[in-house]
């Protein structure tokens, strides 16, 4: 079997609804489940004048400060990490305030 073919089957599995609820209930317990990726809102605070930002900002509006906002990728190798990662898992950058 061609790959173009298997991925064709697949595109075509995945559209229908029966595997769908078939699948949902496999995950979820409950047919029908569909899955929501829920974004949080970072506060972000500076770290001079502790004045609050619900969105980024690259300086702080009130001091002047360098906001530093911690990366969702790695800088160095671009791999996805946790907000709470100090390093990256795969390369070992460092992902803390360079100024802390």
């Amino acid at each position: 079997m061609d790959p173009g073919s298997t991925q064709a089957r697949m595109n075509e599995i995945q559209r229908n609804e029966s595997f769908a609820s078939a699948f949902s209930k496999m995950v979820s317990g409950k047919p029908g489940y569909k899955t929501v990726i829920e974004k949080k809102t970072q506060i972000i605070k500076c770290k001079k004048c502790g004045k609050s930002f619900d969105s980024p900002v690259k300086f702080c509006n009130e001091c002047g400060t360098k906001i530093f906002i911690k990366p969702t990728h790695c800088p160095k190798c671009s791999k996805p990490v946790f907000q709470d990662d100090k390093f990256c898992q795969d390369c070992g950058q460092i992902l803390e305030d360079p100024d802390k």
